[in-house]
């Protein structure tokens, strides 16, 4: 049956004009062309076109993660230091959240209450926390405001003669 095809094929092949056989070369070229554009060039172009866009985004996430890798490091050289009073450190950093700041200990836990704080100073009293009074951050719950933040933080204080 095959072979009958194709001599049925040749036959009609060798019968057509040769302006015939010149437009089913050029048809049969657009469509291989056509069918390598849509299976192997424009899947690659539009991945190109993609990964353009998204570049400057990969590259900001990736100057994130370099500037807290060295924060890390920098952590982690610290060396470990005269015990802290954690208490009198945090104290101290409430009174840049202003007036509405208050603090609540028990235990092992320091409970920070504040309003109307602005974002810089509450970052700034956060990283204190953290850095300084080496607490760790147990409970969050803040709301923003016209551009201030209140909220309640709650956070575990180190053990006593430990930084």
């Amino acid at each position: 049956m095959m072979q009958s095809l194709r001599s049925a094929w040749q036959a009609r092949w060798l019968q057509a004009s040769a302006r015939e056989q010149t437009l089913v070369r050029i048809a049969i070229s657009v469509l291989l062309l056509a069918a390598l554009w849509f299976i192997a060039l424009r899947p690659a172009w539009v991945g190109l076109k993609a990964a353009r866009t998204q570049a400057p985004v990969v590259r900001a996430q990736y100057e994130q993660v370099l500037q807290l890798q060295a924060q890390a490091q920098a952590l982690r050289a610290q060396a470990p230091g005269a015990p802290v009073d954690a208490k009198a450190v945090l104290q101290t950093g409430l009174s840049g959240l202003e007036k509405n700041a208050r603090m609540a200990v028990l235990g092992e836990r320091a409970t920070i209450s504040f309003k109307d704080a602005k974002p810089e100073a509450l970052a700034r009293f956060l990283e204190q926390a953290r850095l300084m009074a080496h607490t760790s951050t147990l409970e969050m719950h803040f709301n923003q405001s016209g551009g201030l933040w209140s909220g309640t933080l709650v956070l575990q204080l180190p053990a006593t003669g430990t930084p």
